[in-house]
């Protein structure tokens, strides 16, 4: 990517002051500037994806979870009807044998 020559030289010259303002860096500091612009970018535009993918995951996980609570809901529901069937046929034999 290309970046402005002001971009280039402001980032330049702080890098410039860090290092304790050597003499005849300049080269040495324009390319560690433009090296900083690019890895910065990098960043920008890898925060920009992930972000996207997040929202587009959390979205399939509330679809994925609202399928699965309505499975669950349904088995605990078919699980209830047959114990419910299993006590009244238990219960049924406990009468007989009582009579």
């Amino acid at each position: 990517m290309k970046f402005d020559n002001k971009a280039i030289a402001e980032a330049a010259y702080y890098i410039w002051q860090n290092n304790g303002c050597p003499a005849n860096t300049h080269a040495q500091d324009w390319a560690a500037a433009i090296n900083q612009l690019s890895a910065m970018n990098a960043v920008k535009s890898a925060s920009k994806r992930l972000a996207s993918s997040k929202t587009s995951l959390s979205k399939a996980t509330v679809i994925k979870a609202a399928a699965l609570k309505s499975a669950s809901s349904k088995t605990s529901s078919l699980r209830v009807c047959s114990s419910n069937s299993k006590n009244a046929s238990s219960a049924k034999k406990t009468s007989k044998k009582s009579k």
